[in-house]
Formats: C-alpha cells, sequence, structure tokens
C-alpha cells in the first residue's frame, strides 16, 4: 500500500563537477549552503517526508547516482567533496538522474510524486537560476504547491539568486521560506 505524502523535498544538482563557464563562482557561492541542506535533509527524513535526489548525468549515460557522484568527487572541484560528503542519498531518499534542467523533463519525478500522491514540494540544489528555476515552473506546471528555499540554494552571484527567488514569489505567488523556517515547523502530516 502507498504511504500517502503531502510534501516531497526535491534536491537539486547537488552533486556538480564545476567544469563550465562560471563553475568556480557557482561552488563558492554553494559552499555556505551545504550545511544548510544538512538541516534541511535531517528534518525531512526524520519526519518521514520523501527526499527526492534529482541530479544532472553530467553524460555519463552507463552510470547511476553512486557513478555520477564518484566522477564529481574524482573531476570535481573541492567543493563537489564536500557536497558528496555531507550530502550522500541515504536508504530510503530516491535517486533520479536527469540530462536537462527541468527535474521534471523525461525523467520518471512525475510518476513517482504521483505514486506517492504529493501535493507539495520543497526545493532546494543549485543552480537556482538555472536547474532549480525550471524545475520550479515545471512544478508550477504541473499543479504542484512549490516552495523554493532561500537559503537552500545557490547561483553564479548572490543578485541572481535574489532574481529568481522575487520573480518566482512575485510571478506565481510561490515560497520562498528559509531552512529555520522550515525546520521549525512541524510537518502537518506528522511522523510515520
Amino acid at each position: 500500500m502507498v504511504q500517502p505524502h503531502r510534501q516531497a523535498l526535491l534536491i537539486i544538482d547537488v552533486f556538480n563537477d564545476f567544469r563550465f563557464e562560471g563553475g568556480v563562482a557557482l561552488a563558492e557561492q554553494f559552499r555556505p549552503v551545504i550545511p544548510m541542506l544538512v538541516l534541511l535533509l535531517e528534518h525531512f527524513r526524520g519526519w518521514g517526508v520523501p527526499v527526492v535526489f534529482v541530479n544532472d548525468n553530467f553524460d555519463c549515460w552507463h552510470e547511476d547516482m553512486h557513478g555520477v557522484i564518484a566522477y564529481t568527487r574524482e573531476v570535481g572541484h573541492p567543493v563537489s567533496r564536500e557536497a558528496a560528503d555531507a550530502l550522500m542519498p541515504r536508504q530510503g531518499d530516491v535517486r533520479l538522474l536527469k540530462s536537462r534542467h527541468s527535474a521534471f523533463y523525461r525523467t520518471q519525478l512525475p510518476a513517482l510524486l504521483e505514486h506517492l500522491l504529493v501535493e507539495e514540494l520543497v526545493l532546494a540544489g543549485i543552480a537556482g537560476d538555472a536547474c532549480v528555476l525550471t524545475t520550479a515552473l515545471d512544478a508550477h506546471v504541473h499543479g504542484y504547491k512549490v516552495a523554493v528555499v532561500r537559503d537552500g540554494i545557490a547561483s553564479q552571484t548572490p543578485a541572481r539568486n535574489r532574481r529568481v527567488l522575487e520573480h518566482l514569489h512575485e510571478t506565481l505567488g510561490m515560497k520562498t521560506p528559509s531552512v529555520e523556517e522550515l525546520v521549525s515547523r512541524v510537518p502537518r502530516e506528522g511522523r510515520r
């Protein structure tokens, strides 16, 4: 029997090689976000809320999530290893690979969320102004309530991060809570 969940936490592209134009700047903006994501993960896991890691496959078409993480650790920026050490998926977390920006594009995410009866998505990860943004827009189009964690995302500059959060809030009414605001709340569905 399926355990229905009101919410799911999507962690987007946190395993990254940062080997692209602007990658070093993104890595440096992402570094202080890693401990915030650790808190977020502990909170959602503690309440039994589904945690879904959706990550770029970096053209490693023959690899699973563990292979992609190993690749980013091996060839990536030092922040790649920090993220892998701190944020490694655990048993019970769902792992999906994607080949484009949105976590919805040609992945099993829509079927998974339907199966879990999810109504609300909480998004965190990188880059705020690219993959998080496109995932948030697609989630909205699919009819989900969406919150983007304002201190749980990073873009190449703080200004780019602010612009995307303002845009999502102003144009689509998406909430942009902080990690502290989220972890201080008791989920409505309770612990299972």
